[in-house]
């Protein structure tokens, strides 16, 4: 049995890539505005520089009540770190006291 070398080009190759798919959001001069387009990274760079140049700006994040802390507190009866509790920001000792009864402090 032989085989016969083939001349014709699999479709697949000649295909077009895909289209990125893209949502801009930013601000105009106090007014919220969302940009949604197709295109490559280049389009995408070029827009963006496009609107700054306008004066749009970014979103800017929400401000938080209580600033992020840097590092995790320690406990000053046990010098120990404390755990994250479930409300944001908030920390408690997981140790026990010397009676049995869990840390009461919390930061």
């Amino acid at each position: 049995m032989t085989t016969q070398a083939s001349n014709v080009t699999p479709i697949g190759s000649k295909q077009p890539t895909p289209q990125t798919k893209f949502t801009i959001q930013a601000t105009l001069d106090g007014f919220p505005i969302v940009l949604e387009g197709e295109g490559r990274a280049g389009d995408l760079r070029l827009i963006i520089d496009r609107l700054k140049s306008i004066g749009a700006e970014p979103p800017h994040a929400p401000a938080t009540t209580e600033p992020m802390r840097k590092t995790t507190p320690i406990c000053p009866i046990h010098n120990t770190p404390m755990k994250a509790s479930r409300k944001p920001g908030s920390f408690f000792c997981p140790r026990r006291t010397d009676e049995g009864s869990f840390c009461p402090e919390k930061a």
